[in-house]
């Protein structure tokens, strides 16, 4: 069993530590944040899943330290989850990688290409895991999508496109207005989730188009180089309070799928031999977890989702930031 320790406790931070305290590979051994208060107080109620079911007598029992350095003077972790904001990413991970700990930090990556690339080489000069935390290629919907894509049960790609809109976040660092401008709005919170996932699928774009940019509201359409299929990926912040939803819908030579958050579980197929319903299950947030721990315990690199990998997702990101 792997110790693991959460580094800040905002909406990640709980999710990720109820999965831990589920995991029967991982053990919790740490909450580390610096916030004055009790860092326990609305957790419930914090992000855009609605309610979260938490194991709440098992988290306040979990030893709580205000930084890294205090955490490994008293239990050292095997690894950490970090789920701070962005400007605090490569800090922090650069730290935890100088203690020599394995990391999951949540997406996106680092600010810039060069901070991505710097943690990128001290990982592996200090022979350590780094994987960024790009939960929706974990999403069982989302890997039944890249499994079509990849094996051609359907025959070729011919449209993929996605929307993820929600309302515009009212907790955690969202409501500071100087740290929320440093977070890359919707283009970095919610988009990059599609552009992620079409990058993972697809390789790496060789045409990028911004059809629309209204003030949190992306269209932008990509074109790759070994595919003539087209795609879109739609999204971003609606007023707050917006019902969050995540839809996606993909076209190859013979049939089409969909799916919908707002209904989680099911695929919806349409073929030559009519309407057809899948039933998928899991969690996304708990496979890339298990994911993780797996390649900590067999020293394998994570390869479904390695940091160079989230490092072009960055630089996708930019060039659609530059284009607007």
């Amino acid at each position: 069993m792997k110790k693991v320790a959460v580094i800040g406790f905002g909406f990640m931070g709980v999710v990720h530590a109820k999965n831990i305290i589920a995991s029967e590979s991982m053990e919790l051994c740490g909450i580390i944040d610096n916030r004055n208060g009790d860092i326990f107080a609305g957790i419930e109620s914090t992000g855009n899943a609605g309610k979260l079911d938490l194991p709440l007598e098992k988290l306040k029992n979990t030893a709580v330290f205000k930084s890294l350095e205090d955490c490994l003077v008293q239990d050292r972790p095997d690894a950490v989850v970090i789920c701070v904001p962005l400007f605090l990413h490569y800090k922090l991970a650069k730290e935890a990688l100088d203690a020599g700990l394995n990391i999951l930090l949540e997406k996106p990556f680092c600010s810039t290409i060069d901070e991505c690339q710097s943690l990128i080489d001290l990982a592996e000069q200090q022979d350590k895991t780094l994987m960024v935390a790009h939960c929706v290629r974990f999403a069982p919907e989302w890997q039944f999508l890249a499994e079509c894509i990849k094996d051609q049960r359907y025959g070729e790609l011919k449209l993929l496109t996605t929307s993820r809109i929600g309302g515009e976040p009212t907790w955690g660092v969202w409501q500071n207005d100087k740290v929320k401008q440093s977070c890359g709005g919707s283009l970095l919170d919610l988009v990059i989730h599609d552009l992620d996932f079409s990058n993972s699928c697809l390789g790496y774009p060789e045409n990028i188009k911004v059809n629309m940019h209204e003030e949190e509201y992306w269209e932008i359409a990509l074109e790759y180089p070994k595919t003539d299929a087209t795609i879109s990926i739609k999204g971003g912040f609606l007023y707050r309070h917006s019902t969050f939803e995540s839809t996606c819908a993909a076209t190859f030579a013979e049939g089409s799928l969909r799916f919908s958050s707002l209904e989680p579980g099911i695929i919806h197929l349409g073929t030559d031999a009519g309407p057809e319903m899948v039933n998928v299950s899991g969690d996304g947030y708990i496979n890339e977890l298990e994911y993780f721990i797996h390649c900590l315990e067999t020293e394998e690199e994570p390869t479904t989702c390695s940091a160079l990998s989230a490092l072009e997702t960055i630089k996708l990101c930019q060039t659609v930031n530059s284009k607007q």
